[in-house]
């Protein structure tokens, strides 16, 4: 080759348009969503028309050569034009998935150069650092949880429904022997630990379903309530029982009843790794009729059901086994003994079985990743173990597992549906939206980095939280400032996932570090911030309303950065909608470009408004009466 054919054809790859190269995992990419075993999937990929010579699709498949993995290509060809004008070549491949996991990124060609489409966009090199988009087949999600609206309730303190099982003081001993709880008559006190009571209870919940219903809840995540000496329940004393300061077995069993009846799901707390160490199978503090394990490891028929160390002396070292994070009130289960996998997850009665044989809708698993056998954890094998059992008792049984970090491990289609999205989405959009503390680009990035980080069950499945009961208040966060914490949930309603609401976020309440961030709710409505409480139920039900938000894709292609908005794309078969979110101090005038959705003389409406907007140029003129205020969000869709 000379030095001009060489000149001359990188130039013609440096041509590629990478601005509008877009794939992501949603339906108007990825069809099914969810392929079955060696069923077939349509990827496509959107470029600027006559700009790619060709493409293809690299694919790694897990399963070649005997496990060992190997690649194939797949070519694609133009299926059609997409775009106002047409301007888009929407190039296609059809394959077989086969049976094993499959990662793929796009070949794109120019004349005899090539670029690559990675999770992260377009590269002139293949970046082995950034992980490919990924398919397993057979990973299967609840349908119903896709997009869906959740609430989060600390059940003590959303509403006290009766005063029959309110507790006294000093009823029980807690957190020692000799230590007292608290029952606080005046709801509105400020909560002080984990041995003060409110009084709330499921019966509380119930009564509060119409509100629930009219904000437009789908499902109900409780935090624990089964039988413990503490608030929390996150030591249970027994998983058999609900906590009589909730309710009866029997309550619960007409509270599920009730709340299906009225549309609304619930998923239970799962608390696995650990339990109290007042509970009969460890009796720390000798209370029980049955030997605990405590009391003697060697003769206890619990006494592997914990791990204890070397010298072990009850009487002389009390702390020395193993705990969560090392809190001695939280002995760890060992899943190295068979009984206790039988008890919590395999057995036809265990305890993940059992309660949702009465009618949930599934679990949220409690520090997934700190269970195993011993002192050790990440056995995925437990939770392998779970899947299975749930999904052959309930097939839309939804699994979702606590997990603060990067949970591709877990998200493999072959133990949970999706993660409590701390990386994904609190982190970031904290750090964007409550704080201002990273720029517009940065936040986009990670954005598109997480949403494309998982298949795409888990990408629809998982739980985009601004706060919950380990986090100090989104308000309290955004210092009070109640423009950022809706703009934090216009972000959260807005994005792909699960938006599930803490308790009291929707009215703006505030509260510290645990246990600040636990208050009671304050039901009397002059204490509510209205504008937050009125945008939440319009976003929710916009939610309801379009495909697009539920499951859509997330194209986060203009921004202006020192204005600080961020304009992003929720693209569907059934229909798109546009995204416009202000993180600026103050009003913005300006030009945004939507000719690669909308066609001059397009009208645009503002769903949350009503205030409409014409496309003149191929942009929206953002000025006047149009200007961006500061942490504005508007939601547009063509009439």
């Amino acid at each position: 080759m000379s030095l001009l054919t060489l000149i001359l054809a990188l130039s013609q790859c440096a041509n590629i348009n990478g601005d509008v190269i877009f794939h992501d995992l949603s339906p108007a990419y990825c069809a099914p969503l969810e392929p079955q075993v060696n069923g077939n999937v349509t990827l496509r990929l959107r470029a600027a028309a006559s700009d790619l010579s060709a493409a293809s699709v690299r694919v790694w498949n897990t399963g070649m050569n005997g496990g060992s993995g190997g690649e194939f290509y797949v070519p694609m060809y133009v299926e059609t034009q997409s775009g106002p004008n047409n301007q888009f070549d929407i190039w296609r491949a059809d394959f077989n998935v086969g049976d094993a996991h499959l990662w793929y990124r796009f070949k794109l060609e120019d004349n005899g150069c090539v670029d690559w489409y990675q999770t992260t966009g377009v590269l002139d090199n293949v970046d082995l650092s950034i992980p490919d988009f990924q398919i397993h087949p057979g990973f299967e999600g609840p349908a119903w949880a896709r997009g869906a609206v959740g609430y989060q309730i600390f059940p003590d303190r959303f509403f006290n429904g009766t005063t029959t099982n309110d507790p006294v003081s000093n009823q029980w001993d807690y957190p020692l022997p000799g230590y007292g709880i608290t029952f606080h008559n005046n709801w509105l006190d400020s909560p002080q630990d984990s041995s003060d009571f409110f009084g709330g209870d499921l019966y509380g919940i119930y009564k509060r379903t119409d509100y629930l219903k009219w904000l437009g809840i789908e499902f109900i995540y409780l935090n624990p309530i089964f039988e413990s000496r503490s608030n929390h329940r996150y030591d249970a004393t027994s998983y058999d029982n609900i906590d009589p300061m909730l309710g009866s077995n029997a309550d619960f069993d007409l509270f599920i009843t009730a709340l299906n009846r009225k549309g609304i799901r619930i998923i239970l707390d799962g608390v696995l790794n650990h339990c109290s160490s007042w509970s009969d199978w460890f009796d720390r503090y000798e209370t029980s009729t049955t030997l605990g394990a405590h009391e003697d490891p060697a003769v206890s028929l619990y006494g592997d059901w914990f791990t204890f160390t070397a010298g072990f002396d009850h009487l002389a070292q009390p702390d020395n086994y193993c705990s969560w994070y090392g809190y001695d009130t939280l002995p760890k289960l060992n899943y190295g003994n068979q009984q206790v996998r039988d008890k919590m997850v395999r057995s036809p009665n265990s305890v993940l079985r059992k309660w949702l044989a009465k009618g949930i809708s599934g679990w949220r698993l409690d520090a997934a990743e700190d269970v195993g056998p011993g002192c050790a954890g990440g056995d995925h094998s437990v939770w392998q173990e779970m899947r299975d059992c749930l999904k052959a008792d309930d097939s839309q049984a939804l699994l979702i597992l606590e997990e603060w970090g990067n949970a591709q491990p877990w998200l493999e289609g072959d133990q949970f549906d999706g993660v409590m999205n701390f990386d994904g989405f609190l982190f970031p959009t904290q750090e964007y939206s409550l704080y201002s503390h990273t720029s517009t680009q940065d936040y986009a990035n990670g954005l598109l980095r997480a949403i494309r980080a998982y298949p795409a069950t888990a990408n629809h499945s998982s739980w985009n939280q601004l706060g919950n009961h380990d986090l100090s208040r989104a308000l309290t966060r955004a210092g009070g400032d109640f423009s950022r914490l809706r703009e934090a949930i216009f972000m959260q309603m807005c994005l792909p996932g699960s938006p599930v609401l803490y308790y009291g976020d929707e009215i703006g309440m505030q509260g510290g570090a645990d246990p600040d961030n636990r208050r009671t709710l304050n039901w009397n409505i002059a204490t509510w911030d209205i504008p937050t409480l009125r945008l939440t139920r319009k976003l929710i039900a916009l939610r309801k309303q379009h495909h697009a938000l539920r499951e859509g894709s997330f194209d986060p292609y203009w921004m202006h950065h020192s204005g600080r908005v961020l304009v992003f794309a929720r693209e569907h078969p059934q229909g798109n909608l546009l995204a416009v979110s202000s993180n600026g101090w103050q009003s913005l005038s300006t030009s945004i470009p939507v000719d690669r959705y909308y066609a001059d003389g397009a009208v645009l409406v503002d769903l949350l408004t009503g205030d409409s907007i014409t496309v003149a140029n191929g942009h929206l003129d953002m000025s006047g009466s149009d200007q961006i205020t500061a942490h504005q969000g508007r939601l547009y869709k063509e009439l």
